[in-house]
């Protein structure tokens, strides 16, 4: 994952108070950070630094555009690798379990997620360093697809969300639950294990005092909390409606396209 830049010299973590940019620097590693763990402060450094990579296998064609980075050290021949970032900011509401706000009913599934809100509070040099850098690479998207992109707006929080379950391709016939009693005690996903496959949990961990990160269970965690999160930027593009013609329009009477960006959990 990548830290956000304020600019070429300064990360937008080290904006933070002192206690909470502490808290940053206390987690494993000797911060010598690799090129691409730090996040470009300018169009002409992201353009050097990320790539737009089309997935072609993505059935929602509005989402297959993704930004990669173009140099990790070691990578795997042939394997992309989505731009992940790391935001800081004080918790606000949050549902992390691992059926997130699903109500145990299967038409519910598609709507489910898992969220976080994250906010300011009222630190504004930070927060509004976390924003600019977000939408630098709004902006590096929206030249590279040619496409107007609105940014993330200024305000003092950040939503972010992930899908809880996933639609399979093909029903299946599974006779044994996926899930063990442990993980799923009242059997709720066993009435959608067939159309619906569960994503990989979240992973949830506090930093002790001695500088480890340990698991830890999401009960624990607390509206105001300082955290640090894990996300991928997801840009997506969509053509206002279509109006119905006999033949196909000029270009002046088209519908124009438009795309936005939102932030969705990494899953480590």
């Amino acid at each position: 994952m990548s830290f956000l830049a304020a600019s070429e010299n300064t990360m937008v973590f080290e904006l933070w108070p002192t206690p909470m940019r502490k808290e940053i620097q206390r987690l494993p590693g000797d911060n010598d950070y690799a090129s691409w763990e730090l996040f470009p402060s300018s169009l002409q450094a992201m353009a050097e630094w990320a790539d737009i990579y089309q997935d072609r296998e993505r059935k929602d064609k509005s989402r297959d555009q993704i930004l990669i980075y173009k140099d990790i050290p070691d990578a795997e021949p042939d394997t992309v690798y989505p731009v992940t970032v790391r935001l800081q900011g004080l918790l606000r509401q949050f549902c992390v379990e691992r059926f997130g706000n699903w109500s145990g009913q299967e038409a519910d599934a598609v709507r489910a997620v898992q969220y976080v809100v994250i906010a300011s509070g009222g630190h504004t040099k930070a927060w509004r360093a976390t924003i600019n850098s977000l939408n630098l690479a709004c902006e590096y998207v929206s030249r590279r697809l040619h496409l107007p992109m609105q940014g993330i707006p200024d305000k003092k929080e950040l939503y972010l969300q992930r899908r809880a379950f996933i639609k399979r391709d093909k029903p299946r016939d599974a006779k044994v639950p996926t899930l063990t009693a442990m993980q799923d005690p009242n059997g709720k996903y066993l009435c959608i294990q067939d159309n619906w496959s569960i994503v990989c949990p979240l992973t949830i961990a506090e930093l002790t005092g001695a500088g480890k990160i340990l698991p830890m269970d999401a009960v624990l965690l607390t509206e105001g909390d300082f955290v640090d999160v894990g996300a991928e930027l997801d840009f997506v593009d969509e053509s206002t409606p279509k109006q119905k013609h006999a033949c196909t329009p000029p270009p002046q009477e088209r519908a124009a396209k438009k795309a936005h960006t939102t932030l969705i959990f990494d899953e480590e």
